[in-house]
């Protein structure tokens, strides 16, 4: 009993970077395009040439990072929980810089503005890799056991809904960015917040593996140095050559594609389609602080679905119903503001609740990667950032198509004034489009590639023990 409540307990810590990691990662989602677009009015080649440079810093990055942490022994790298803790701090730091311009926005060079983002992104991606991929980890290695995994998942979601007030906190106190020094302000408060959430995963968030190498140094036994029996070539092609893990990044790839869409563009979409008196602020506000807070309920409460069809069946179902509302509502049209916001809403949850499990996934991959090769320790870091390369582009990616497709239709005149009645018509009739045609589209595709994932047997796993009662409940 006292070594499930030892369990229990490094969850409840991993939950809590969960939490620290949401505050600001939703945050910065949400307000970093809307604040350097209509805030500090970048000019659209700077945008496209810093979104540029992000994409190959992270390409660069996360497996450079992946290897360093499976293989390498310094102190901020020698266990999961020590990468996050030494990482925290400057993680909460790479939040703040992009809400600090470097000068008054109206009179700056569009150059100093450039080069504000580019600094902006870089910093946060790479503090978000480093802290992101030791939390990946900590989710696969904590244990191997997918009953404790999927509750895992149920903890790290009731974090994520807990960090992801702090969009809601920022829109009504700086109501709805009016007031931009109350936003600097209260996002100071978060990063400090999410700071010590994750020092506090830092401090306990000790592994199965990590355990037993106190357990043994304890006994005697020799002290075992991280090392890699293959060169890093070697691993990232016995790695990206995985019939499983192609298929599932595929589907990643334009998941994340869809989400980064969704969180970076839902306010500047809905603010333009939603006009101000459409809907009382109050009512805007908690629309804008549901669509983080939504998708955490939807795997909070759907974890007993999961359990029972397991899931690839879950991915499955889902990407049959984004298809199919796609393209529903892309025929219905837009009806009203209400209809427009529900529609937004579901999208939101789907694609940010499915995203959730995408870790069961990758830790089968990682753990038939390590029995496939008989590795002395694992390379969860590799797999992972593998599949943040693969991935992580869509972040750039996604929201250089839509800025351009926007500005294409007269936005970047819009923000000036300039934009007349019927070009802003067509204006709001290609964000009707987006908003319709990505998830009809990209459902299409991730349904052809999930297929080819083989990974399908169902796992027992014991529903009771995902609601959590005496001690293993929060």
């Amino acid at each position: 009993m006292a070594m499930k409540a030892s369990l229990h307990t490094r969850i409840v810590a991993v939950a809590a970077l969960s939490m620290g990691f949401s505050l600001i990662s939703s945050a910065f989602s949400f307000y970093y395009v809307k604040v350097f677009l209509n805030y500090y009015q970048i000019k659209e080649s700077w945008f496209q040439f810093s979104q540029t440079l992000f994409l190959v810093w992270n390409a660069i990055n996360d497996p450079l990072f992946a290897y360093c942490q499976d293989s390498t022994n310094f102190r901020c790298s020698r266990t999961r929980r020590e990468s996050v803790l030494y990482a925290a701090p400057l993680f909460a730091l790479s939040f703040i810089v992009p809400w600090f311009p470097w000068g008054n926005p109206d009179t700056l060079q569009p150059w100093v503005t450039g080069i504000h983002l580019i600094t902006a992104l870089c910093f946060w991606d790479t503090m978000y890799t480093y802290v992101g991929l030791a939390g990946c980890c900590l989710f696969t290695e904590m244990t191997d056991d997918n009953t404790e995994r999927l509750k895992m998942v149920k903890y790290n979601q009731i974090g994520y809904l807990l960090g992801s007030s702090s969009i809601f906190v920022l829109q009504y106190m700086s109501d709805q960015l009016e007031n931009f020094q109350v936003f600097q302000v209260t996002s100071i408060c978060v990063a400090v917040v999410s700071c010590l959430l994750m020092m506090y995963c830092g401090k306990h968030a000790h592994t199965e593996r990590e355990l037993q190498y106190e357990n043994d140094v304890q006994c005697g036994k020799p002290k075992i140095i991280k090392s890699q029996e293959y060169s890093y070539f070697t691993l990232t092609k016995q790695i990206l050559f995985n019939r499983d893990f192609l298929a599932f990044v595929t589907v990643n790839f334009f998941q994340e594609f869809h989400r980064t869409f969704v969180s970076n563009f839902f306010a500047v979409i809905a603010d333009q389609l939603i006009v101000k008196g459409a809907i009382p602020p109050i009512v805007r506000s908690l629309f804008y602080g549901a669509s983080s807070t939504g998708p955490k309920l939807v795997v909070i409460f759907g974890t007993g679905i999961v359990g029972r069809f397991g899931y690839y069946k879950v991915i499955r179902y889902s990407q049959i119903f984004m298809i199919a509302y796609g393209l529903i509502y892309y025929m219905t049209g837009p009806i009203n503001h209400w209809c427009v916001m529900f529609f937004m809403l579901i999208d939101s949850c789907l694609a940010d609740s499915v995203f959730s499990l995408f870790n069961l996934p990758l830790s089968d991959i990682a753990d038939n990667d390590l029995a496939r090769y008989t590795r002395r320790h694992p390379v969860t870091s590799m797999v992972y950032g593998m599949n943040a390369l693969v991935v992580k582009p869509a972040i750039s990616l996604s929201p250089m198509l839509v800025v351009s497709i926007l500005n294409s239709y007269g936005y970047d005149r819009l923000k000036d004034g300039k934009l007349g009645a019927t070009n802003v018509s067509s204006l709001n009739t290609a964000m009707f489009n987006l908003l319709c045609l990505f998830p009809f589209i990209i459902g299409c595709v991730q349904f052809c590639s999930w297929s080819f994932y083989t990974i399908r047997e169902k796992k027992t796993i014991d529903i009771t023990l995902l609601v959590g009662t005496g001690e293993d409940s929060l």
